[in-house]
């Protein structure tokens, strides 16, 4: 079976860094897009250290793609954020900023790689979206953001699947990563975890990154064929 090319962005850290090292244990052509490099990665791993919600360094990446007539089979958007915007009560520009953060970037990158899937009549593209856009339990403007990112996704993914290209979500509800303040609280039980897994968590705990990585390396799967435009919710029933 010829190998297959994955382009994973974000990930040099958090879920991204779990899915790097499991696809490259499953021997994928893997290259990483993100704002740090990992130094424990293998030396087979590509790299490329750009800040993709930088729409200067995305250009200039993308014209580097295109000079080295670069393509991927599979990709997987594994970036967003709040960018620390919790009031409602914002200016458009911040709605916008986050917005970009969660989907802006996605579309760029997308429209440049769908046509060389669309030439090989195959591809895989995996979003990672959150439970926020249906539970609203986060800021505004973060769970308006990945509301929009799941439209997207029901919307393209009807274009592109007459070329054999499946474009998915997933949903996760919290993963539990080092330093990450919802880890934090649940380690030490405080009042916001109580009350967050009291409200949200029937299953009571949260996520394991493998649990979540598992989900994304089916839907990246050519078993995967009739998986156009699904939206995985995988939040421990959190919906």
């Amino acid at each position: 079976m010829k190998i297959k090319k994955i382009l994973i962005i974000g990930g040099s850290s958090g879920l991204g860094s779990y899915l790097t090292k499991l696809y490259n244990k499953n021997k994928y052509d893997v290259t990483t897009l993100s704002r740090n490099l990992n130094s424990t990665f293998s030396k087979k791993i590509n790299q490329i250290k750009c800040d993709v919600t930088n729409s200067n360094e995305l250009k200039t990446i993308l014209k580097n793609f295109k000079k080295n007539k670069t393509s991927f089979d599979i990709i997987i958007h594994n970036v967003g954020g709040s960018k620390k915007i919790y009031d409602y009560n914002m200016s458009s520009d911040n709605y916008k900023m986050v917005w970009d953060n969660n989907l802006g970037y996605i579309i760029e990158i997308n429209n440049f790689f769908i046509p060389h899937m669309k030439k090989k009549k195959w591809g895989r593209i995996v979003h990672v979206s959150s439970s926020a856009a249906y539970n609203f339990s986060a800021p505004t403007a973060y769970s308006s953001a990945k509301a929009a990112l799941n439209t997207y996704v029901s919307s393209v993914s009807r274009k592109v699947i007459k070329d054999k290209i499946v474009m998915s979500c997933i949903c996760p509800g919290p993963i539990e990563l080092p330093n990450r303040y919802m880890t934090i609280s649940q380690k030490k039980n405080n009042s916001f975890w109580r009350n967050y897994k009291k409200n949200h968590l029937p299953i009571g705990r949260m996520a394991k990154p493998e649990e979540i990585s598992s989900v994304i390396y089916f839907l990246t799967s050519k078993v995967a064929s009739y998986c156009s435009g699904a939206i995985w919710n995988v939040d421990g029933s959190e919906y």
